[in-house]
């Protein structure tokens, strides 16, 4: 991950108005917008997040505020420009260094931050975010980083991707609308960094709208390692459980009769409530 705090000239040359996120591998941007932001003191695009206290800027808009900062793709002789600053590919990341981000818009620029030495706003602002999704039938659970775990049902994500807030353009605010007659999500994935989870590769839900959506699953990982000590248990409690021996436990996986959880060289992992 490449940080840098966006300032504005105009303004306070030492005061974070937000920070860019620029994730390498996936090749994607996010913004996180500072929370003692003004509307008024807001770069353009940014303004519209502030006015509405959303702090996350989705990738979509990130991008497209970066993209306002450089080299437009269908510019004239667009090949020459990138042979002159010997680039092989059009490459929005290194567009952006080039100029440090500053355009004619507005006064706004960049300044590198070191990955050990983020701000202590934007450190805390990264707790916020989801380290991991899992799903079982019609229930999803969200684990964030702070140890927050919520858990949503397919109707509250629908829902929420039928939101039709114009935050976002109005042909994929019509996509999610649609989506609300779906049956299900079939899939959810971590996007980069953990800002949202993509649902069937086709919309975002941000980490903002997923700690405020269904039902706490724990205020943190404690009881969820509390559960998993109950729930999980081994061969040899598992021949406690039902009065047998190790190799009858073996021989009820063997023939179907147990499905472990997790298969160990010399031992399973099997649910409590399987037994």
């Amino acid at each position: 991950m490449k940080a840098f705090a966006i300032r504005d000239a105009s303004l306070d040359k030492n005061r974070d108005l937000a920070w860019l996120l620029y994730y390498e591998s996936e090749r994607t941007f996010y913004i996180e917008i500072a929370e003692d932001l003004e509307e008024w003191e807001a770069p353009l695009i940014l303004s519209s997040f502030v006015k509405k206290n959303r702090l996350t800027v989705d990738a979509y808009w990130s991008s497209v505020w970066v993209e306002q900062r450089i080299v437009p793709r269908d510019r004239q002789n667009l090949g020459l420009i990138l042979k002159e600053y010997h680039l092989t590919e059009y490459d929005p990341f290194q567009l952006l260094l080039l100029a440090n981000g500053r355009c004619a818009q507005d006064d706004c620029y960049l300044v590198p931050l070191k990955k050990d030495a983020l701000p202590e706003p934007l450190q805390r602002r990264l707790q916020l975010t989801l380290c991991d999704v899992f799903q079982i039938p019609d229930r999803t659970f969200f684990f964030f980083r702070d140890g927050m775990i919520r858990s949503a049902d397919n109707r509250d994500l629908l829902a929420l991707a039928a939101d039709s807030s114009d935050a976002i353009p109005f042909y994929i605010r019509q996509r999610r609308r649609l989506t609300y007659y779906q049956k299900e999500i079939t899939r959810l994935k971590l996007c980069a960094g953990g800002h949202a989870v993509s649902a069937d590769d086709r919309y975002e839900l941000s980490c903002e709208e997923l700690r405020h959506t269904g039902t706490p699953a724990g205020t943190d990982t404690s009881a969820l390692r509390a559960y998993m000590q109950y729930a999980l248990v081994d061969t040899h409690t598992a021949a406690e459980l039902l009065h047998c021996t190790r190799q009858n436990i073996q021989d009820l996986v063997r023939r179907g009769k147990l499905q472990p959880l997790i298969t160990l060289r010399n031992n399973f992992l099997f649910l409590r409530y399987d037994l």
